[in-house]
């Protein structure tokens, strides 16, 4: 199979497992599910709260929550995201990526470990370096996607995205479980959207650098 192609069914993989975790977890700990939505941009397929969109390449899990909507005044909120006890607020973002490093572990072994634990320096690294230490980094996987087959590619993929998750910034499962954390279980605090919104840019640029980097190693691939 192809690199590309393996890439492509690997991000897919994750995404379904990632998001269906989350919102089976959620149901489980008493939390209201909004939606769920399998990719992002258009709606392709709508069954009730679950939404299969367009682009297969990420998701979400919509919660009740008392800072993104508006409540009855007779609502104890008792099913509500942020009035759980703090150990459900800080669960609840981590268990999808639990149950993928656990699933991954599985699969490589105690390799996988070292692997997960070196892919946040190379995370950082190369997203400070896109067009040389990514490039480098994405070579290796490139070679290691030639040489294995596609459960252990897919277990050295969700590791490293795994790590990607657990970085403490905003929209991702280390920032938000982070926050929680911060709160100290309170509903709300009249700090957490200024911090919410730091929190959100270094991910963003993370993000942003490992795409360009992404899009120069396929630009050279295919000028080659």
């Amino acid at each position: 199979m192809a690199p590309a192609l393996q890439l492509l069914l690997c991000f897919i993989l994750f995404m379904l497992i990632h998001i269906s975790v989350m919102a089976v977890c959620a149901r489980a700990l008493g939390i209201t599910v909004r939606s769920v939505s399998y990719g992002v941009g258009p709606i392709l397929l709508a069954v009730g709260k679950v939404h299969v969109r367009l682009l297969p390449l990420a998701g979400n899990v919509v919660l009740k929550d008392t800072r993104e909507e508006m409540l009855y005044d007779d609502d104890p909120c008792l099913d509500a995201y942020n009035f759980q006890p703090l150990w459900k607020q800080v669960l609840l973002p981590l268990s999808g990526v639990a149950v993928l490093l656990a699933l991954s572990l599985g699969i490589m072994g105690a390799s996988g470990w070292d692997g997960f634990l070196a892919a946040f320096g190379q995370i950082l690294h190369g997203a400070l370096a896109p067009l040389s230490t990514a490039q480098a980094l994405l070579g290796d996987g490139e070679t290691f996607a030639h040489t294995h087959g596609f459960a252990p590619v897919f277990a050295l993929f969700a590791l490293k995205l795994c790590a990607f998750n657990l970085l403490p910034f905003a929209a991702l499962n280390g920032g938000q479980a982070l926050l929680a954390i911060a709160r100290g279980g309170k509903p709300y605090v009249v700090w957490e959207e200024t911090a919410a919104k730091w929190l959100l840019l270094p991910g963003l640029a993370i993000l942003l650098a490992w795409l360009v980097a992404f899009g120069w190693y396929g630009w050279q691939a295919i000028s080659a």
